[in-house]
Formats: C-alpha cells, structure tokens, sequence
C-alpha cells in the first residue's frame, strides 16, 4: 500500500486526537496484520469514492475509558450508552478529517456512519496495514486500514 494513501489516515488522526482530546500521539511501528482486534473495542467506517476501503479504530477498554473521559471532561469509570456515542462520534471526526486530506489532494472520498463493536470476529479483509498511535504511557490507538487496490 502507498504511503500516499496511508498518511492521510495518520495525519487525519493524530489531528483530531491532539484537537479534541487535547492528546499528543507518536507513531509506533507500522506492520500489516492478519486477523487483529478480537480482544480490542473496535470502529469501523466505510470509505467509498475515488479511495475505497475501510477503517478500523481498535483498543482497549481502559483507551476507550481515557478518550471518553477527555471527550466528556470528567473521569469515566465504564463505558455507557453516551460514551460509546462520545467514541464513534471521535472517529467520525478522524474519518471525516481524513476524507477532507484526500479531497484536498484531489482525490474525492466519503465515508459511512461508524459501526461499534466489541468483539470484531467476522473480520472480511485478509490483510491490514496497522498503525499504532501512542497516545499516554501504555495507551495505544490502533488505526487499520484496508484499501481496495
């Protein structure tokens, strides 16, 4: 997969991350994985148009609990109905983020509504390109993306 392609989704990210929640994040190693996220809370969103693929958002509970708390300004202790609904809406700000960097770039692009899901099993790409986002001492963001090549 083409650099040209994956930084708009780090660059899309590290953004909002910094913007909304008020976060720094450094890039981990980027690697390509098989089957990831059964143990993670996960998000996803569609990307169609002259880009199409998908993006996955995956952590852990106590990720997702830390983002929620910085989204909603008070400590968050377990996730609910509104901070599971404060979470997507943050990855529908990455992924809105993104697909402005792409159009920017002449490529036009939009996205679907995020999709939560705890346990992501019925995972049906083969291969994503995995990028970490360190965003607190032991807090990974993990950014997958698939691209239809």
């Amino acid at each position: 997969m083409n650099v040209e392609v994956i930084n708009p989704f780090i660059q899309g990210t590290k953004q909002v991350l910094s913007t909304v929640c008020n976060l720094d994040s450094k890039m981990g190693k980027v690697s390509i994985k098989n089957k990831p996220f059964e143990d993670k809370l996960n998000i996803t969103i569609g990307i169609i148009g002259d880009v199409k693929g998908k993006v996955n958002y995956a952590f852990d509970l106590s990720v997702a609990l830390f983002i929620a708390s910085k989204m909603m300004f008070k400590e968050i202790t377990f996730l609910d109905d509104i901070s599971k609904s404060a979470i997507c809406e943050l990855t529908n700000m990455i992924s809105g983020n993104i697909a402005t960097i792409f159009s920017n770039s002449g490529k036009v692009v939009d996205i679907t509504p995020p999709k939560l899901e705890e346990s992501y099993v019925n995972c049906d790409m083969a291969k994503f390109i995995s990028i970490p986002l360190e965003i607190g001492v032991g807090k990974i963001f993990e950014i997958n993306v698939w691209i239809e090549e």
